[in-house]
């Protein structure tokens, strides 16, 4: 029983493989990456080995949480991540008890990410540990672990305001269009180009409830692939002049040798009603001509706009992130106590029903023998009970005695306890 107890417990369990934008490359991190099939394929490994985990899988970050309970359970898990591929070892960033706790905590609230604050890993982290308990990968410690880092998370974005503003080109371009027009439903707004800051800048659009998102493309059916995802409307590149007609904003996000759109395009606009036409110019070099942002009824924003909005931003959030710390701190002692309760709380049940079942053996026996009034000796031997149990009670839950599996496994065995909360004394 006490070679048992040696195993690592609560806490000092846990374990993190991680590889992020902080210690690899871009190429790197591709190598490594996990789908949803691999990360359920790791766990299924590792559930079949005993070992309860949870994979993490971000643009920016691969992480494997893991129960040591075994000697053995850390290298297993780690080539289960490994999967085969050949990565140098400093690339890797392995943390071990507290350090785990507090590492998630960050990872939830955007501080370890590349773009400070970012909303959509708190959502990653939730979904990981979702997808983990489901398969039957995860268990009780990591689960308990995960859901306090999303509590965590939302509640200091919330209170602090580090996930405010907006921090990447695409969205910073809807952001100035809403500057611009405010709620951009029934709104015709044109995307031009469908690479990466465009197709991202679409689905702002679309969230954003536009009328029509417009999505156009020199390949057109680059732009019908993307807008069918979307939700967006597709249109070769030819019909750039018709929808400029249409359009309340306009957002350029391509690679070309000269301008697309100048200001000649835009000499029909004029006997249109309705609103000025805002363009947001993301291309460098310039897909929109300078000149344009003379023309009346229009408002054009190039990449330095963007920059300044976007450096802003950053600034705003990395002011924030004393505030967070502070809330990280109360967060992770919170959650140390809550684990020390858990692991506590059922020893002092347990040495409270060893007891009791102790008296109860007793009284019975001395009405057996008709010792005594029945009721004064349950009295009695309750108030005995519970003046000798007050002070190794009070103890326990306060910490002063250290509870990891060894030291519980001494105290069970001194008491004489089984592990069972049921277990009582002939």
């Amino acid at each position: 029983m006490l070679d048992a107890a040696r195993r690592p417990a609560g806490l000092a369990a846990l374990r993190v493989l991680s590889i992020s934008h902080r210690t690899a490359s871009i190429e790197e991190l591709e190598r490594i990456a996990l789908a949803p099939a691999d990360a359920t394929r790791v766990g299924a490994q590792l559930r079949h080995r005993g070992i309860e985990a949870v994979a993490l899988s971000t643009c920016n970050r691969t992480e494997l949480y893991w129960r040591s309970a075994a000697s053995t359970d850390d290298a297993i898990a780690e080539a289960a991540l490994r999967g085969g591929r050949s990565l140098a070892e400093e690339r890797f960033l392995r943390l071990d008890g507290d350090r785990v706790v507090r590492h998630l905590f960050r990872v939830a609230v955007g501080l370890e990410s590349q773009l400070v604050g970012e909303s959509e890993v708190l959502g990653q982290v939730r979904h990981a540990a979702e997808h983990a308990v489901a398969a039957g990968a995860s268990g009780p410690l990591l689960d308990r672990l995960f859901r306090a880092a999303v509590q965590f998370g939302r509640r200091a974005r919330a209170e602090t305001g580090i996930g405010t503003g907006v921090l990447s080109a695409a969205s910073a371009a809807v952001c100035l269009l809403q500057r611009a027009h405010g709620d951009l439903a029934g709104r015709t707004v044109l995307v031009l180009g469908a690479g990466g800051v465009g197709a991202r800048a679409a689905k702002h659009l679309v969230a954003a409830r536009v009328r029509r998102c417009v999505l156009l493309n020199r390949t057109e059916s680059r732009a019908e692939a993307a807008a069918a995802e979307l939700g967006a409307i597709a249109a070769p590149l030819a019909d750039l002049g018709h929808w400029l007609n249409e359009a309340d904003g306009l957002i350029a996000a391509v690679q070309v040798g000269s301008p697309l759109v100048s200001a000649p395009m835009l000499a029909d606009r004029s006997g249109r009603r309705g609103g000025r036409l805002v363009i947001v110019d993301a291309s460098l070099p310039r897909a929109v001509d300078p000149a344009v942002g003379d023309m009346p009824g229009v408002e054009l924003h190039d990449l330095s706009k963007l920059q300044v909005l976007i450096a802003e931003n950053r600034a705003r959030r990395e002011a924030r992130i004393p505030q967070v710390e502070i809330r990280l701190d109360r967060a992770i002692e919170e959650f140390r106590l809550r684990e020390f309760h858990h692991a506590v709380n059922p020893l002092v049940a347990e040495l409270r029903l060893r007891a009791e079942a102790v008296r109860r053996a007793e009284v019975r026996r001395a009405r057996q023998r008709g010792e005594g009034d029945p009721e004064a000796l349950d009295r009695v031997t309750r108030r005995l009970v519970d003046r000798l149990l007050s002070v190794p009670s009070a103890a326990l839950q306060a910490g002063h005695i250290p509870v990891d599996a060894q030291h519980a496994g001494y105290l069970r065995h001194l008491f004489g306890l089984s592990g069972k909360s049921g277990d009582g004394a002939a």
